[in-house]
């Protein structure tokens, strides 16, 4: 009988411990994942968004019905605002379209604006923010003069004059909400940096010669885990509800149906309460999307500064 440690499996297995020990970050969200175990919040929350994840992927092939098809009564009418049945399980819209396969197919659109635009605004701020904070002096005063600017925009007047400049679109909206949105979350990053480059082991590092980038990369990036996956998550979240907010302004493509466009369809329909099968489910998706990627990231958060907590005892 082979030892253990001429076992393939056992190999294998080492050699993955060993890479998720040298990686704070992996070793962050291992922890994460048996910190969760028994967390019925956290587990629901994590259940939701592979649910969406899985219909902004596959769904195309669960959908019931083509999302754009048109369906008529046997008399030859168009089934308008039908009330849910056998058929349509969610009835139908204003143009006679099933509304379950258009909440289905709306999941990839508001799934990748969440997605993209949380990446977007947290890799801004945090490059801004870590920047700003780390070499200070002249530097930090441009890039936070330059924060200042931009809080002084106001977003949605703002996004409405480029929208209306540069044309609606899905790309332009994703960018649009990425590159105006990072500027508070730079401000948070920058007050970590400031508190981090004091701490022993950075100072060590460069007095032993070490780079500007090998520090931030190796002594201060992985010690901000929690708050970078923290504001991932919000950054997903504010990207879904802005776009949302956009689209029921009418400043979204109107034949790409998101979840926003749905809602928006079915107020200018005068049919929103009515046809509650209409506007509620892709209301409660963008809700329970949102809550689900803050739930995650808070308490990924939490987990992290528990630990620098027991480390520093």
């Amino acid at each position: 009988m082979a030892s253990s440690s001429e076992n393939p499996l056992y190999g294998l297995t080492a050699s993955i411990s060993k890479r998720i020990k040298d990686n704070p970050m992996l070793e962050g969200l291992a922890e994460f994942a048996g910190e969760i175990r028994g967390n019925r919040i956290i587990e629901l929350s994590l259940l939701f968004l592979i649910l969406v994840s899985f219909l902004a992927v596959f769904g195309n092939a669960v959908m019931p019905y083509e999302y754009d098809q048109r369906f008529y009564s046997e008399d030859g009418d168009l089934l308008r605002t039908s009330s849910p049945s056998a058929d349509h399980l969610l009835g139908t819209n204003e143009g006679g379209q099933d509304v379950l396969s258009r909440v289905i197919y709306g999941a990839q659109p508001t799934i990748l604006t969440g997605f993209l635009g949380g990446i977007i605004i947290m890799s801004i701020g945090l490059t801004v923010g870590v920047t700003a904070g780390y070499y200070g002096g002249w530097v930090d005063e441009l890039l936070m003069r330059a924060v200042d600017v931009l809080y002084g925009i106001p977003f949605i007047p703002f996004a409405v004059v480029l929208l209306g400049f540069f044309g609606i679109g899905f790309w332009s909206t994703i960018l649009l909400i990425g590159l105006l949105l990072w500027r508070g979350n730079s401000r948070i990053f920058r007050s970590q940096v400031l508190q981090l480059k004091e701490q022993s082991y950075v100072r060590s590092a460069k007095a032993s010669g070490a780079g500007d980038l090998y520090i931030m990369v190796y002594h201060i990036l992985p010690n901000m885990i929690g708050m970078i996956i923290l504001f991932l998550a919000l950054g997903i979240g504010i990207s879904i509800l802005l776009a949302a907010g956009l689209a029921f302004l009418g400043f979204l493509d109107p034949f790409i149906p998101s979840w926003g466009v749905m809602i928006r369809n079915a107020y200018n329909s005068g049919f929103l309460v009515e046809a509650w099968w209409w506007s509620m489910p892709p209301g409660f998706m963008i809700s329970f999307t949102i809550l689900a990627t803050y739930l995650i990231g808070r308490e990924y958060e939490r987990l992290q500064e528990s630990k620098t907590q027991r480390e520093a005892l």
